[in-house]
C-alpha cells in the first residue's frame, strides 16, 4: 500500500492533552501501569502495542468510559477523570471504536445528525414546535454535517442505511460521526483494521486532511506502515507499561520494542 506523505513536524508545541501516571485495573489484573504520555496540538500520536497492551483501555480513560483508580488526564484546562463521557465530548473530545459503533436502520445522513445532539441546547417545546434557537440548532447541526459529508468524500451513501454498507464504508461515516462533534481532539481505535489497500489509503488520506484542518489525533493503529506514514509521535505499550515513546523512526529502532512487538510477529 502507498502511503501519503508523512506530514513534518506539528507546528504548535503547546501540551493539548496530558496524561500522568496512570492506572488501571479490573480484578485485581493491571491494565495500565503508570501510563504517562501527552500530545501537541495539531499532531497525529500513534499508540501501538501487541494485543491486550492497553491500548484501547487508554483510550477509554480518555474519553471516560473508563474511570482509572490513579494518575491524571488533563485536557486543556479540564482535568478529565472528574467528568462523564459526554462531558468529555462537549469539551471537544470524540472517538471511533474498533468496530462501528452505528445505528444500522438509519442512513449515514441521520446517523451523523443523531451525533450533532451534544451541540443543542433547545427545550422539547421548541423543538416540537420548530423555532427560534430550536431552528437555529437544527440549520447549524446541517450545515456541519454536509461539511463532513464533503469533507469525507461519502456523498453517495448519505441516504443509504448503514446495514446495507460494506464494512469499509461503515469506517468513513464512523470517523464521519466523530467529526460532525466538532472535535479538537479526535481518538481513532484501528481505522484500518479489516480494510484492504485501497480503502486504507482513503482513510489514510481522511486522517491527514483532518490533521491539517487543525485538529489533533490519537491513533490506535497495528499497521506500522500506517505508523511510519501518518505520525509525528509514538507511544508503545507492553502489558500496560509504556516501554518507548518519541518520534517513529527512533520508536521503531528501540530493541524494547522489536522485542515486545516488531519481533514476536504482532502486526
Amino acid at each position: 500500500m502507498m502511503m501519503p506523505a508523512r506530514p513534518g513536524t506539528a507546528e504548535s508545541n503547546n501540551r493539548l492533552l496530558e496524561a500522568a501516571q496512570i492506572e488501571l485495573s479490573f480484578g485485581g489484573i493491571k491494565s495500565l501501569d503508570k501510563v504517562s504520555f501527552h500530545v501537541r496540538q495539531g499532531e497525529i500520536l500513534s499508540i501501538i502495542g501487541p494485543n491486550g497492551a492497553g491500548k484501547t483501555c487508554l483510550l477509554n480513560c480518555i474519553s471516560g468510559y473508563y474511570r482509572p483508580q490513579k494518575g491524571k488526564i488533563h485536557f486543556k484546562n479540564s482535568n478529565l477523570l472528574n467528568l462523564k463521557a459526554y462531558q468529555i465530548a462537549r469539551l471537544g473530545i470524540s472517538r471511533t471504536f474498533q468496530s462501528p459503533a452505528l445505528y444500522p436502520q438509519l442512513t449515514a445522513l441521520d446517523n451523523l445528525l443523531v451525533a450533532r445532539h451534544i451541540h443543542t441546547r433547545s427545550n422539547m417545546l421548541d423543538s416540537i414546535l420548530f423555532f427560534g434557537k430550536s431552528r437555529k440548532e437544527e440549520m447549524a447541526s446541517r450545515q456541519a454535517v454536509e461539511e463532513i459529508i464533503n469533507l469525507t468524500h461519502i456523498e453517495e451513501l448519505r441516504k443509504r442505511p448503514v446495514m446495507m454498507m460494506s464494512y469499509g464504508q461503515r469506517k468513513q461515516v464512523e470517523i464521519a460521526r466523530a467529526l460532525v462533534m466538532q472535535p479538537e481532539l479526535l481518538l481513532l481505535d484501528e481505522p484500518m483494521s479489516g480494510l484492504d489497500d485501497m480503502m486504507k489509503e482513503i482513510i489514510a488520506e481522511l486522517i491527514l486532511n483532518v490533521q491539517e484542518s487543525g485538529m489533533t489525533v490519537i491513533l490506535i493503529e497495528h499497521d506500522i506502515e500506517v505508523v511510519m506514514g501518518l505520525s509525528q509521535s509514538v507511544v508503545v505499550l507492553d502489558f500496560g507499561q509504556k516501554i518507548a515513546e518519541g518520534p517513529p523512526q527512533q520508536v521503531l529502532r528501540d530493541e524494547r520494542v522489536i522485542d515486545a512487538y516488531l519481533g514476536n510477529g504482532h502486526q
